[in-house]
């Protein structure tokens, strides 16, 4: 893994590091600012700007559940006396429910028995019965959300509603700067007068005009009369299919236009990564499709319910997770070649954890706000979850502080791998740093494992870390030497040192330093030129023997400190 990170070959690296950067943050910058300039709302928002009535998924499936159920119950216990009528129109609600049934069925034939087609004009009668049911089906689908839980399930319909008793209001479609009402109309049936509920005449008669405003495009027309009436989510196949289609064309473009754009770089900048090169043409691309896609999209072809389904985002997310993800992958390997350059290359095995966290960090902010886009209280999940977090939070704590302990001596980094160091009383070799404990090979050998929240709370004192190691024998005489002797020494011992080419030239010291009930203490003082304890093991037993022959030499005798404490 290290290696994978850490670019020990060097040029791929510094290329990476040099030109990389420049290119990533351009790129993230011109995403943005895409984002901002076709969208209003933050980069994970689906609102269409051309949005009408907002209409969720939630509402959607809530809405069609409760109908359903409301619609299974034949009798309604406060009306009783519902005539009974084959297509059930005796109640306003089961009369509109029948209609869009008929409508996602594609029988315009039944969808006929559900309008009142007295006393229209000639002119809308010639454009046919199963023409303006369909064509009121368009108008509903482009325009309006029927929640059949909103209309009254009373065979005379809702009352104090501000209507004549005979009228229900379905709901109003703008028009040319006003309101259009959509209304039930309680009529005689034909065969026996019984009063039922249809779609009212005066509605019928404004069918023509409002579809010429809200019809769909030609080939959507073509397209919709043309394939099967079945849907998704209240979203008919024929629309799945159209958009899918503009998606794949507007990927074509930006695949095209990102391909140019890398063209460009690549010919300025020879020495840019293939990594930057990828993620221009790879996520980039799909992203700059989604936004296209969503702001360039033929509006004439969209429903209510595709809005819904659009305005969850679930390309844009999806789009804006890959390329955020790989950007964190491109930081981290940007992130490893600055390390290694600063001399951390501990802090290299932070970055994939690091950046796994960020990932879910990211990904889980994108499930929330994609739940809200469909309709959900993301909050009453957070809730939840906040709950679950302080009990997992808590039951998780001393891992929790083991995991900052690591990440401190990632990024401080204190010791390193193969440090030799005193942590508290004991001296080791480190071996490994983990995200829980740090490894420590002992002086006999033996393997203890230091919790990291403990460890960086001890007194380290690292030995790998010396430029050069002191080297300050305690050397006590007798005090009857004489002083004459005790000069000629110092002297011959600062002579011996300053003459090892091993020592470092200051500070060289040899003096009387006190009188003590030990005897007559020296001081000599000097750094040995190395950081390899072997090394320097090596070079001490050789000034000692070098010092032991100055002392038989000059005839000075050293005192025993175990015989002057009565041991």
């Amino acid at each position: 893994m290290l290696s994978y990170f850490t670019f020990s070959q060097g040029q791929g690296a510094m290329k990476l590091a040099h030109n990389s950067t420049f290119f990533i943050r351009s790129v993230v910058t011109f995403t943005i600012l895409i984002s901002l300039l076709f969208n209003s709302h933050s980069v994970f928002s689906a609102q269409s700007p051309k949005a009408g009535e907002e209409v969720s998924i939630k509402k959607m499936l809530d809405s069609k559940e409760k109908s359903k159920q409301n619609i299974e119950q034949a009798d309604n216990a406060d009306d009783y006396d519902v005539p009974d009528d084959d297509f059930e129109r005796g109640q306003p609600r089961s009369a509109i429910a029948g209609y869009l049934r008929a409508l996602s069925s594609g029988d315009l034939t039944l969808a006929t028995n559900y309008l009142d087609f007295r006393n229209l004009s000639d002119k809308t009668l010639a454009v046919g019965k199963e023409e303006l049911a369909r064509q009121l089906g368009v108008v509903l689908n482009r325009t309006l959300w029927v929640d059949l839980n909103s209309i009254s399930s009373l065979k005379e319909g809702r009352k104090n509603d501000n209507l004549p008793s005979y009228r229900e209001l379905v709901g109003q479609v703008e028009f040319q700067g006003n309101n259009v009402d959509i209304l039930l109309q309680r009529v005689p049936r034909v065969q026996d007068k019984v009063k039922i509920w249809k779609i009212s005449n005066a509605t019928v008669e404004k069918i023509p005009r409002l579809f010429k405003r809200y019809s769909y495009s030609p080939l959507g027309e073509f397209l919709a009369k043309k394939l099967p009436a079945v849907d998704l989510f209240g979203v008919m196949l024929w629309q799945w299919l159209y958009f899918i289609l503009m998606l794949v064309l507007y990927y074509l473009v930006a695949k095209v236009f990102t391909w140019l754009v890398a063209f460009g770089i690549k010919r300025v900048y020879k020495n840019v990564s293939t990594e930057v090169l990828r993620f221009i043409k790879e996520p980039f691309a799909l992203l700059i499709a989604v936004i296209f896609a969503r702001n360039f999209h033929d509006e004439a072809n969209v429903t209510i319910a595709l809005r819904a389904v659009t305005e969850g985002g679930t390309l844009l997310i999806i789009a804006w997770c890959w390329v955020s993800f790989r950007f964190i992958d491109l930081m981290k390997i940007i992130l490893a070649d600055k390390f290694v350059a600063q001399d951390k290359p501990l802090a290299v095995y932070l970055l994939r954890p690091a950046g796994t966290v960020i990932k879910i960090i990211l990904f889980s902010i994108a499930a929330l706000n994609w739940l809200e886009n469909l309709g959900f209280n993301a909050s009453t999940l957070l809730a939840g979850l906040g709950i679950g977090g302080l009990a997992i939070a808590l039951a998780a704590q001393k891992t929790v502080e083991n995991i900052i302990g690591a990440i401190t001596l990632y990024t401080s980094a204190p010791i390193k791998i193969g440090n030799f160091c005193r942590f508290g009383n004991s001296l080791g070799v480190v071996e490994e740093i983990g995200l829980r404990a740090t490894r420590i090979r002992t002086i006999d050998r033996s393997v203890i494992y230091v919790a990291n929240a403990k460890f960086i709370d001890m007194n380290i004192e690292n030995f790998s870390e010396r430029e050069k190691v002191a080297y300050k024998p305690k050397i006590f005489l007798a005090p009857d030497t004489p002083k004459e002797n005790i000069d000629a020494l110092l002297v011959a011992i600062r002579s011996m040192l300053s003459a090892t080419d091993s020592l470092a030239a200051s500070p060289l010291r040899s003096h009387f330093k006190a009188y003590t009930i030990y005897g007559l203490e020296l001081d000599v003082f000097a750094y040995v030129n190395t950081t390899d304890f072997d090394v320097f093991l090596d070079e001490i037993n050789q000034l000692n023997l070098n010092i032991l022959a100055l002392l038989n030499e000059h005839d000075c005798k050293v005192q025993v400190i175990a015989e002057r404490v009565g041991e």
